[in-house]
């Protein structure tokens, strides 16, 4: 009776799972501006996880810079920048595989490499954001103000989750790129002189 309830629960939590990547799917396939993808991103991410706050940190260059963030202390963190080799986020990068930590209360390193963790959080999963070429874009990372062991199907569902940003930005940017292109065509037909034959 035992495990026949755990394994009924183990099917719950992950039907809810299931369902919530849907909805945030479908909601991040509507966002045609990179800004609300990544603001829409770490609003959904929390409660994806029943988690305090997200940040998702762009790589640009040899660093990670901190582009949207939610929860408490989020605006300290915005704009703020680890290095792409750094604990946690970095490891994340570096590997393409989600990071896990349970416990960074007691870690120093890690209270130095992550400024959520720095803040007050004590625990963190940090999943990298792939783009559809395989690139590198980021790390999207999840915390808990206590302690907490991250399950398996929370950690997959994070790295669905992440995945789904990746091309949800990757089409907003693109998206963002032909409609600079076609605004410019345009600016220099109306502002030319001369005929032009197509």
């Amino acid at each position: 009776a035992l495990e026949r309830s755990e394994l009924f629960e183990a099917e719950r939590r992950a039907r809810g799972l299931a369902q919530q990547l849907a909805r945030t799917g479908t909601l991040l396939a509507t966002e045609l501006d990179p800004g609300s993808v990544l603001d829409e991103v770490v609003r959904q991410a929390p409660s994806l996880l029943d988690a305090d706050a997200a940040v998702i940190r762009l790589l640009e260059g040899d660093e990670l810079l901190a582009a949207a963030a939610v929860g408490e202390h989020a605006a300290e963190v915005l704009d703020s920048s680890v290095a792409s080799t750094a604990r946690l986020a970095g490891d994340a990068v570096q590997s393409r595989t989600p990071v896990a930590v349970a416990d960074a209360r007691d870690d120093q390193r890690l209270l130095q490499a992550d400024p959520m963790l720095a803040v007050g959080y004590a625990s963190c999963v940090a999943a990298p954001l792939v783009g559809p070429e395989g690139a590198v874009q980021g790390v999207l990372s999840v915390y808990c103000v206590a302690p907490r062991t991250w399950r398996e199907e929370e950690i997959g569902a994070l790295m669905v989750f992440a995945g789904n940003a990746s091309a949800a930005l990757s089409s907003a940017e693109l998206y963002q790129s032909v409609a600079l292109q076609q605004e410019r065509s345009v600016a220099i037909l109306s502002n030319i002189a001369d005929g032009i034959v197509a």
